[in-house]
């Protein structure tokens, strides 16, 4: 059997296997952000990701479904950021079981530094390819990215049914 049935998306399909493969492979190196501060590309994802909402109350549980980072992931990689000082932890008075995230003035000021230079080497040349694609063209190809994250975090979309057991 062939790939005949992806189409004209077949080449789409390929680079989406290997950024996947490449971004996999790239996710065990770390980014140098001073002399003593390195972070995994993984924990500048988080880190990045409390720092562009920071004024949301969103809980912890919520940003790793959010990042499609496991749960147990996600919270070492918090611990991390906070022993780091890059992020600090709050409670609400009305609910001390969530955990809210928010970066340290630190952190912000570090994230500023670097994404003067750094944000813009890594992705300058993926956004100018893209330069010539319209906003509502964006919005659609982001929705179907989007789509198949949702897809491909339910195992493929196809759910088993649990199997029974009857207890005795």
């Amino acid at each position: 059997m062939g790939t005949e049935w992806m189409g004209r998306y077949r080449p789409l399909v390929a680079a989406l296997v290997k950024h996947t493969n490449v971004v996999q492979r790239a996710s065990g190196r770390t980014v140098r952000l001073s002399d003593e501060l390195r972070l995994t590309v993984q924990e500048w994802q988080v880190f990045e990701y409390v720092l562009e909402h920071q004024d949301d109350d969103s809980c912890m549980n919520h940003i790793s479904e959010r990042l499609g980072i496991p749960q147990s992931t996600f919270s070492k990689i918090i611990k991390c950021l906070c022993e780091q000082g890059l992020v600090d932890k709050y409670q609400t008075e009305t609910n001390r079981k969530n955990i809210i995230l928010r970066p340290s003035e630190n952190g912000a000021d570090l994230y500023r530094q670097q994404t003067s230079t750094a944000g813009l080497e890594m992705f300058g040349s993926f956004f100018r390819e893209l330069e010539g694609v319209g906003d509502e063209q964006l919005a659609v190809f982001t929705a179907a990215l989007e789509r198949l994250n949702a897809t491909l975090a339910r195992d493929g979309g196809r759910q088993e049914k649990p199997r029974l057991i009857k207890k005795s």
